[in-house]
Protein backbone atom coordinates (compact mmCIF):
# COMPACT_ATOMS: atom_id res chain seq x y z
CA UNK A 1 0.00 0.00 0.00
CA UNK A 2 1.45 3.46 -1.04
CA UNK A 3 0.86 6.23 1.96
CA UNK A 4 0.34 10.13 1.13
CA UNK A 5 3.63 11.94 2.02
CA UNK A 6 1.79 13.18 4.96
CA UNK A 7 1.22 10.36 6.46
CA UNK A 8 5.12 9.50 5.73
CA UNK A 9 6.15 12.59 7.23
CA UNK A 10 4.67 11.94 10.31
CA UNK A 11 6.28 8.40 10.43
CA UNK A 12 9.28 10.42 9.94
CA UNK A 13 9.26 12.42 12.73
CA UNK A 14 8.33 9.52 15.37
CA UNK A 15 11.68 7.96 14.34
CA UNK A 16 13.43 10.79 16.70
CA UNK A 17 16.19 12.07 14.36
CA UNK A 18 17.52 15.50 15.99
CA UNK A 19 16.42 18.38 13.26
CA UNK A 20 20.39 18.46 12.01
CA UNK A 21 19.49 14.69 11.57
CA UNK A 22 16.43 15.09 9.64
CA UNK A 23 17.64 18.21 7.62
CA UNK A 24 20.56 15.72 6.01
CA UNK A 25 17.99 12.61 5.76
CA UNK A 26 15.76 14.59 3.91
CA UNK A 27 18.56 16.71 1.83
CA UNK A 28 19.95 12.87 0.42
CA UNK A 29 16.37 11.87 -0.21
CA UNK A 30 13.65 14.75 -0.08
CA UNK A 31 10.82 12.32 -0.94
CA UNK A 32 9.86 11.14 2.65
CA UNK A 33 7.22 7.93 0.52
CA UNK A 34 10.30 7.06 -1.13
CA UNK A 35 12.26 6.86 2.11
CA UNK A 36 9.16 4.93 3.84
CA UNK A 37 9.42 2.45 0.79
CA UNK A 38 13.03 1.47 1.61
CA UNK A 39 12.60 0.96 5.34
CA UNK A 40 9.54 -1.27 4.44
CA UNK A 41 11.63 -3.28 1.75
CA UNK A 42 14.18 -4.11 4.65
CA UNK A 43 16.75 -1.71 2.93
CA UNK A 44 17.16 1.72 2.49
CA UNK A 45 18.52 2.52 5.95
CA UNK A 46 21.78 3.66 5.53
CA UNK A 47 20.74 7.04 5.23
CA UNK A 48 19.51 7.26 8.29
CA UNK A 49 22.36 7.37 11.47
CA UNK A 50 24.04 4.47 12.46
CA UNK A 51 21.97 4.10 15.47
CA UNK A 52 20.83 0.39 16.17
CA UNK A 53 17.82 1.86 18.51
CA UNK A 54 16.45 4.54 15.84
CA UNK A 55 16.37 2.42 12.84
CA UNK A 56 14.42 -0.15 14.90
CA UNK A 57 11.79 2.54 16.17
CA UNK A 58 11.60 3.41 12.32
CA UNK A 59 10.83 -0.03 11.46
CA UNK A 60 8.67 -0.62 13.52
CA UNK A 61 6.43 2.48 12.89
CA UNK A 62 6.41 1.86 9.25
CA UNK A 63 3.91 -0.60 10.04
CA UNK A 64 0.82 -0.39 8.05
CA UNK A 65 -0.92 -0.21 11.90
CA UNK A 66 0.56 3.24 12.49
CA UNK A 67 0.79 4.25 8.98
CA UNK A 68 -2.70 3.92 8.63
CA UNK A 69 -3.51 5.27 12.02
CA UNK A 70 -1.38 8.37 10.97
CA UNK A 71 -3.39 8.68 7.60
CA UNK A 72 -6.92 8.78 9.21
CA UNK A 73 -5.77 11.27 12.11
CA UNK A 74 -4.50 13.42 9.87
CA UNK A 75 -7.01 13.37 7.23
CA UNK A 76 -9.65 14.10 10.25
CA UNK A 77 -8.25 16.83 12.03
CA UNK A 78 -7.13 18.70 8.96
CA UNK A 79 -2.88 18.31 9.48
CA UNK A 80 -0.88 19.19 6.98
CA UNK A 81 3.12 18.63 6.84
CA UNK A 82 5.90 20.78 4.95
CA UNK A 83 9.77 20.57 4.95
CA UNK A 84 12.52 23.46 4.33
CA UNK A 85 12.01 21.96 0.43
CA UNK A 86 8.43 23.78 0.33
CA UNK A 87 7.83 27.20 -0.58
CA UNK A 88 5.38 26.69 2.37
CA UNK A 89 8.09 27.07 4.66
CA UNK A 90 8.67 30.32 7.13
CA UNK A 91 11.76 31.80 5.75
CA UNK A 92 12.57 33.40 9.33
CA UNK A 93 13.10 29.93 10.52
CA UNK A 94 15.97 28.87 7.51
CA UNK A 95 18.49 30.87 8.60
CA UNK A 96 18.34 29.34 12.52
CA UNK A 97 21.59 26.83 12.95
CA UNK A 98 18.38 24.23 14.42
CA UNK A 99 15.31 24.84 12.10
CA UNK A 100 13.00 22.02 12.29
CA UNK A 101 13.38 20.31 9.58
CA UNK A 102 9.74 19.70 9.15
CA UNK A 103 6.96 21.45 10.51
CA UNK A 104 2.98 19.98 11.18
CA UNK A 105 0.48 22.65 10.92
CA UNK A 106 -3.39 23.79 10.73
CA UNK A 107 -4.72 26.82 9.04
CA UNK A 108 -3.46 28.96 6.64
CA UNK A 109 0.61 28.58 6.13
CA UNK A 110 0.94 31.85 4.84
CA UNK A 111 0.31 33.26 8.00
CA UNK A 112 3.47 31.70 9.21
CA UNK A 113 5.57 33.74 6.32
CA UNK A 114 3.83 37.03 5.77
CA UNK A 115 3.85 40.25 7.43
CA UNK A 116 5.21 41.95 10.34
CA UNK A 117 5.46 39.70 13.92
CA UNK A 118 6.23 39.98 17.39
CA UNK A 119 6.66 36.61 19.70
CA UNK A 120 5.01 37.32 23.27
CA UNK A 121 6.20 35.48 26.18
CA UNK A 122 5.37 35.25 29.87
CA UNK A 123 3.68 33.32 32.87
CA UNK A 124 1.43 30.92 33.01
CA UNK A 125 0.03 31.63 36.66
CA UNK A 126 0.36 35.44 35.98
CA UNK A 127 -1.04 38.69 37.36
CA UNK A 128 -4.14 40.30 36.26
CA UNK A 129 -1.60 43.69 35.73
CA UNK A 130 -0.10 41.19 32.95
CA UNK A 131 -2.42 39.80 31.35
CA UNK A 132 -4.58 43.09 30.96
CA UNK A 133 -0.95 44.57 29.86
CA UNK A 134 -0.55 41.79 27.05
CA UNK A 135 -3.81 41.58 25.98
CA UNK A 136 -4.04 45.83 25.58
CA UNK A 137 -0.48 45.49 23.74
CA UNK A 138 -1.15 42.81 21.78
CA UNK A 139 -4.80 44.33 20.44
CA UNK A 140 -2.98 47.44 19.48
CA UNK A 141 -0.33 45.74 17.78
CA UNK A 142 -2.55 43.53 15.71
CA UNK A 143 -4.90 46.80 14.97
CA UNK A 144 -1.55 47.68 13.16
CA UNK A 145 -1.49 44.65 11.21
CA UNK A 146 1.50 43.29 13.21
CA UNK A 147 0.82 39.00 13.62
CA UNK A 148 1.29 37.84 17.07
CA UNK A 149 3.62 34.55 17.88
CA UNK A 150 2.52 32.50 21.25
CA UNK A 151 2.53 28.72 22.47
CA UNK A 152 -1.13 28.64 23.57
CA UNK A 153 -0.50 27.96 26.85
CA UNK A 154 -2.25 29.67 30.15
CA UNK A 155 -2.25 33.12 30.99
CA UNK A 156 0.28 34.92 29.13
CA UNK A 157 0.06 33.20 25.89
CA UNK A 158 -3.50 33.07 26.26
CA UNK A 159 -3.70 36.85 26.31
CA UNK A 160 -1.73 37.10 23.33
CA UNK A 161 -3.68 35.38 21.23
CA UNK A 162 -7.06 36.69 22.25
CA UNK A 163 -5.59 40.35 22.01
CA UNK A 164 -4.53 39.76 18.55
CA UNK A 165 -7.73 38.21 17.87
CA UNK A 166 -9.72 40.94 18.97
CA UNK A 167 -7.72 43.61 16.98
CA UNK A 168 -8.26 41.63 13.80
CA UNK A 169 -4.66 40.06 12.65
CA UNK A 170 -4.37 36.66 12.24
CA UNK A 171 -2.24 35.00 15.41
CA UNK A 172 0.37 31.24 15.61
CA UNK A 173 0.18 29.01 18.03
CA UNK A 174 3.33 26.85 18.10
CA UNK A 175 2.40 23.40 20.64
CA UNK A 176 4.86 21.42 22.10
CA UNK A 177 2.87 18.02 21.23
CA UNK A 178 1.49 16.60 17.92
CA UNK A 179 -1.73 19.00 16.94
CA UNK A 180 -3.88 16.00 17.40
CA UNK A 181 -3.47 16.60 21.56
CA UNK A 182 -5.97 18.59 22.79
CA UNK A 183 -3.42 20.71 25.02
CA UNK A 184 -4.11 22.47 27.08
CA UNK A 185 -8.07 21.21 27.00
CA UNK A 186 -8.76 24.46 28.48
CA UNK A 187 -8.00 26.55 25.72
CA UNK A 188 -9.38 24.49 22.80
CA UNK A 189 -11.98 27.35 22.31
CA UNK A 190 -9.49 29.85 21.53
CA UNK A 191 -7.65 27.50 19.45
CA UNK A 192 -10.56 27.14 17.06
CA UNK A 193 -10.75 31.02 16.96
CA UNK A 194 -7.50 31.41 15.90
CA UNK A 195 -8.07 28.59 12.80
CA UNK A 196 -11.33 30.68 12.10
CA UNK A 197 -10.03 33.72 11.77
CA UNK A 198 -7.03 33.03 9.61
CA UNK A 199 -4.50 31.96 12.19
CA UNK A 200 -2.30 28.87 12.07
CA UNK A 201 -1.54 26.17 14.48
CA UNK A 202 1.71 24.49 13.95
CA UNK A 203 4.27 22.00 15.67
CA UNK A 204 7.47 20.06 15.35
CA UNK A 205 6.51 16.77 16.57
CA UNK A 206 4.50 13.93 14.75
CA UNK A 207 0.35 13.97 15.41
CA UNK A 208 0.73 11.11 18.39
CA UNK A 209 3.39 12.86 20.30
CA UNK A 210 2.26 13.45 24.09
CA UNK A 211 3.39 17.35 25.39
CA UNK A 212 5.95 15.59 26.84
CA UNK A 213 8.14 18.46 29.46
CA UNK A 214 11.17 18.13 27.53
CA UNK A 215 9.56 19.56 24.36
CA UNK A 216 8.37 22.75 25.62
CA UNK A 217 12.43 24.55 25.87
CA UNK A 218 12.80 22.89 22.65
CA UNK A 219 9.79 24.73 20.71
CA UNK A 220 11.09 27.81 22.24
CA UNK A 221 13.14 28.28 19.60
CA UNK A 222 10.39 28.13 17.37
CA UNK A 223 8.50 30.56 18.94
CA UNK A 224 11.36 33.24 19.54
CA UNK A 225 12.29 32.27 15.59
CA UNK A 226 9.02 33.54 13.77
CA UNK A 227 9.19 36.34 15.60
CA UNK A 228 10.88 39.88 14.36
CA UNK A 229 11.33 40.35 17.52
CA UNK A 230 10.51 38.68 21.41
CA UNK A 231 8.76 40.21 23.75
CA UNK A 232 8.70 39.24 27.45
CA UNK A 233 5.84 40.14 29.64
CA UNK A 234 6.02 38.35 32.64
CA UNK A 235 8.20 35.75 33.90
CA UNK A 236 10.15 34.85 37.25
CA UNK A 237 14.17 33.87 36.53
CA UNK A 238 13.94 30.05 36.67
CA UNK A 239 11.09 29.77 33.56
CA UNK A 240 10.62 28.43 30.22
CA UNK A 241 10.12 32.46 29.37
CA UNK A 242 13.27 32.96 30.35
CA UNK A 243 14.54 29.89 27.62
CA UNK A 244 12.86 31.45 25.00
CA UNK A 245 14.58 34.66 25.87
CA UNK A 246 17.36 32.98 25.44
CA UNK A 247 16.78 31.11 22.25
CA UNK A 248 15.30 35.16 20.95
CA UNK A 249 19.09 36.05 21.84
CA UNK A 250 20.81 33.48 20.23
CA UNK A 251 18.90 33.83 17.45
CA UNK A 252 20.37 37.96 17.40
CA UNK A 253 16.66 39.09 17.84
CA UNK A 254 15.96 42.12 19.95
CA UNK A 255 14.17 41.63 23.44
CA UNK A 256 11.52 43.67 24.80
CA UNK A 257 10.45 43.71 28.30
CA UNK A 258 7.65 45.10 30.30
CA UNK A 259 8.71 46.73 33.41
CA UNK A 260 5.57 45.10 35.67
CA UNK A 261 5.64 45.05 39.43
CA UNK A 262 8.76 46.24 40.89
CA UNK A 263 7.68 44.77 43.86
CA UNK A 264 6.48 41.65 42.86
CA UNK A 265 8.50 38.15 42.33
CA UNK A 266 6.50 37.09 39.58
CA UNK A 267 8.61 39.82 37.47
CA UNK A 268 11.95 39.25 38.37
CA UNK A 269 12.73 37.49 35.39
CA UNK A 270 11.76 40.92 33.64
CA UNK A 271 13.76 43.47 36.09
CA UNK A 272 17.15 40.81 35.66
CA UNK A 273 16.52 41.16 32.11
CA UNK A 274 16.37 45.20 32.10
CA UNK A 275 19.33 45.48 34.21
CA UNK A 276 21.35 43.38 31.40
CA UNK A 277 19.98 46.30 28.83
CA UNK A 278 17.11 44.08 27.43
CA UNK A 279 14.82 47.22 25.38
CA UNK A 280 12.32 48.69 28.17
CA UNK A 281 8.83 49.39 26.56
CA UNK A 282 5.23 50.15 28.20
CA UNK A 283 2.78 49.78 25.55
CA UNK A 284 2.36 48.69 21.63
CA UNK A 285 3.89 52.17 20.76
CA UNK A 286 6.61 51.89 22.43
CA UNK A 287 7.44 48.43 20.85
CA UNK A 288 6.53 50.12 16.97
CA UNK A 289 8.37 53.06 17.41
CA UNK A 290 11.61 51.03 18.52
CA UNK A 291 11.05 48.92 15.75
CA UNK A 292 10.65 52.06 13.23
CA UNK A 293 6.77 50.19 11.99
CA UNK A 294 6.07 53.64 12.72
CA UNK A 295 5.47 56.35 9.92
CA UNK A 296 6.00 59.37 12.28
CA UNK A 297 8.08 59.07 15.33
CA UNK A 298 6.81 60.03 18.48
CA UNK A 299 7.44 63.63 19.65
CA UNK A 300 8.16 64.21 23.50
CA UNK A 301 8.60 67.60 25.16
CA UNK A 302 8.57 69.53 21.66
CA UNK A 303 8.93 72.94 21.67
CA UNK A 304 6.10 75.22 20.16
CA UNK A 305 8.04 78.26 20.03
CA UNK A 306 10.65 77.42 17.85
CA UNK A 307 13.56 78.51 20.44
CA UNK A 308 16.35 75.69 21.49
CA UNK A 309 14.45 73.81 24.58
CA UNK A 310 15.67 73.90 27.86
CA UNK A 311 17.87 71.53 29.45
CA UNK A 312 15.73 69.14 31.60
CA UNK A 313 16.21 69.20 34.99
CA UNK A 314 18.76 65.64 35.47
CA UNK A 315 20.89 64.01 38.31
CA UNK A 316 24.47 64.00 38.18
CA UNK A 317 24.69 60.37 36.26
CA UNK A 318 21.39 61.53 33.93
CA UNK A 319 23.33 64.37 32.37
CA UNK A 320 26.38 62.37 32.15
CA UNK A 321 23.64 59.85 29.55
CA UNK A 322 22.12 63.63 28.20
CA UNK A 323 25.60 64.68 27.10
CA UNK A 324 26.69 61.50 26.06
CA UNK A 325 23.57 60.85 23.34
CA UNK A 326 23.57 64.55 22.13
CA UNK A 327 23.69 64.65 18.54
CA UNK A 328 23.71 60.88 17.90
CA UNK A 329 22.69 57.39 18.95
CA UNK A 330 25.27 55.21 21.18
CA UNK A 331 25.54 51.47 22.12
CA UNK A 332 25.07 50.35 25.76
CA UNK A 333 28.73 49.83 25.63
CA UNK A 334 29.95 53.01 24.40
CA UNK A 335 27.65 54.46 27.04
CA UNK A 336 29.59 52.57 29.88
CA UNK A 337 33.10 53.83 28.69
CA UNK A 338 31.62 57.72 28.28
CA UNK A 339 30.14 57.93 31.26
CA UNK A 340 32.46 55.42 33.46
CA UNK A 341 28.90 54.81 34.84
CA UNK A 342 28.85 50.90 36.27
CA UNK A 343 26.56 48.58 33.86
CA UNK A 344 24.23 47.95 36.70
CA UNK A 345 24.15 52.00 36.82
CA UNK A 346 24.03 52.81 33.74
CA UNK A 347 20.89 50.40 33.27
CA UNK A 348 19.00 51.65 36.01
CA UNK A 349 19.43 55.51 34.82
CA UNK A 350 18.87 54.67 31.13
CA UNK A 351 15.33 53.47 32.51
CA UNK A 352 14.65 56.69 34.32
CA UNK A 353 15.54 58.41 31.31
CA UNK A 354 13.20 56.49 29.44
CA UNK A 355 10.19 56.72 31.47
CA UNK A 356 10.64 60.52 31.66
CA UNK A 357 10.82 60.60 27.86
CA UNK A 358 14.11 62.03 27.46
CA UNK A 359 16.11 59.19 25.75
CA UNK A 360 14.75 56.33 23.63
CA UNK A 361 16.02 52.93 23.51
CA UNK A 362 16.90 51.45 19.79
CA UNK A 363 17.42 47.61 18.66
CA UNK A 364 20.97 46.38 19.39
CA UNK A 365 21.11 48.05 23.14
CA UNK A 366 21.37 51.31 21.00
CA UNK A 367 20.18 54.67 22.53
CA UNK A 368 19.26 58.22 21.64
CA UNK A 369 17.78 61.36 23.11
CA UNK A 370 14.14 61.30 22.00
CA UNK A 371 13.35 63.71 18.83
CA UNK A 372 11.88 67.05 20.29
Amino acid sequence: MRYSRTACLAWLASGGLSPADLTAVLEEEPDPVRLWEGCVSGGGMDLFPDSGRLRALLRKNSAEKYMDAWESLMERDGIRAMTMGDEAYPERLRPLPDAPALLFYQGDPGTLREGRTVSVVGSRSASARGLEATRKMTEALSEAGVRIISGLAYGIDAAAHTGCLKGGSPTVAVLGCGLDQNYPAENEPLRRSILAHGGAVISEYAPGEKPLGWHFPVRNRIISGLGDCLVLMEARIRSGSMTTVQHALNQGKDVFVYPGDPESVKYEGNRQLLREGAIYFTCAGDLMEDMRWLDKTRVVGQNSGGEEAEEPDLSPEEKKIWKAVEGEEQGFDELCARTGLSPAQLNATLSMLQIQGLVEALPGKRYRRTAN
